[in-house]
């Protein structure tokens, strides 16, 4: 069963589901006309051709059940978008899940997509998951997902999501460094003027001037290769480089979009600099958080993470992740 409030992508990480298990989905709509439901299989990165759409109005609800229980036998797996949708009136939500979907899961997986929070729903599922997003003080919106329970593993804690188009659910990675010996970075300690520097950490360069910031990123792309990623829009730097070696994050999924890459090995940079934290921090409070969490998932990827950023008062969360930090 998926949850979550309106327009948290419950449908999405639903047909992703089932794109992973199945090669005929009959996909029972209470909700989306198929025109819809296609685009969101594209948005998915899921194949349209394998999923069977029945849109039916809710005033017919007393028929679905019915209608699914003469076809199932011709598909690989069933969604149900939404489980409200189908229960005639008069009948519990859970005497019909329970009754009839629990069984069909006996023979096949059922996807349930459930609206609201239905208590005496969830006991039946076999995996429960909670979809939810939130739209933060400077625009974002920033997804999140969990896996509230299973029968086959412990819960999850809440990872950060967003969809890229023609790819599906990417997953923001929970930040944890590589569990070897230090491996130093000699020169680039001693281009950042640095004692000692390890690969995977994090490297604070503040200033109160970006012209001071651009040029030391400057100074360091021209000796590594650098993939810069602006997280706050105001506080871009004026920094002289390639068009392909930056990005301006004006959304969040722009954020997710730049990780997804580093990841898969798309980009392949040596160092991954960022800016803007202090300034979100100084917006959003603890919600910068989720930014932090997106920055330091990426050490792993990299050499090392630079996070430049203009002296200010406060702002003490977007420090505490850094490894290092320097003045220029």
């Amino acid at each position: 069963m998926v949850y979550g409030p309106p327009g948290s992508g419950k449908t999405s990480v639903a047909a992703k589901l089932a794109d992973k298990v199945a090669n005929r989905v009959l996909w029972i709509s209470t909700n989306e006309p198929p025109g819809v439901l296609k685009e969101v299989f594209m948005r998915v990165g899921a194949r349209a051709d394998k999923f069977y759409v029945f849109d039916f109005p809710r005033a017919f609800r007393g028929n679905i059940a019915k209608f699914v229980a003469d076809h199932i036998h011709e598909y690989e797996a069933l969604v149900v978008d939404s489980v409200n949708g189908i229960a005639p009136r008069g009948e519990k939500l859970e005497e019909l899940v329970h009754g009839f979907l629990y069984q069909l899961a006996k023979d096949m997986p059922i996807i349930a997509v459930v609206e609201g929070v239905h208590r005496q729903v969830f006991y039946i599922a076999d995996n429960l998951v909670r979809v939810g997003y939130k739209e933060n003080a400077v625009g974002h919106t920033v997804r999140y997902i969990k896996l509230v329970k299973s029968r086959f593993a412990p819960p999850s804690e809440r990872l950060l999501f967003d969809f890229v188009e023609g790819v599906g659910l990417v997953y923001v990675y929970t930040p944890r460094r590589p569990q070897v010996a230090k491996i130093p970075l000699q020169e680039d300690a001693s281009l950042l003027g640095l004692g000692e520097l390890y690969k995977s950490q994090i490297v604070g360069v503040y200033g109160r001037d970006k012209k001071a910031l651009a040029k030391k990123l400057e100074e360091i792309a021209a000796a590594r290769d650098v993939f810069y990623l602006s997280l706050f829009p105001a506080t871009t730097l004026p920094a002289e480089l390639d068009e392909d070696k930056m990005r301006i994050a004006t959304t969040f999924k722009d954020i997710v979009e730049v990780l997804y890459n580093i990841y898969t090995g798309r980009l392949k940079p040596w160092v991954f600099a960022v800016s803007g934290l202090r300034d979100l921090e100084r917006v959003l409070g603890n919600d910068v958080v989720d930014y932090i969490t997106a920055v330091a998932s990426a050490a792993k990827y990299v050499d090392y993470v630079l996070d430049l950023e203009l002296e200010t008062e406060g702002a003490r969360l977007s420090e505490n992740f850094l490894d290092v930090k320097i003045r220029v």
